[in-house]
């Protein structure tokens, strides 16, 4: 799969570009990367995440 196959504005990919340039993965794993940018955006935890979409457990309401 092409990287150019992402149907994305030249600014966007131009913005890629200069983040994949930074190679982030070399100071950290993607899993730490992947995480930082979440962070960033302030996505919620996985913690925050389980606590709200927790199913109900049988027999409480």
């Amino acid at each position: 799969m092409s990287r150019y196959s992402i149907p994305v504005r030249e600014s966007t990919r131009d913005r890629l570009r200069a983040f994949r340039n930074r190679n982030p993965l070399d100071r950290k794993t993607y899993d730490e990367a992947v995480n930082e940018l979440l962070d960033q955006v302030e996505f919620a935890t996985a913690e925050e995440l389980n606590a709200e979409y927790r199913p109900v457990e049988r027999g409480r309401i």
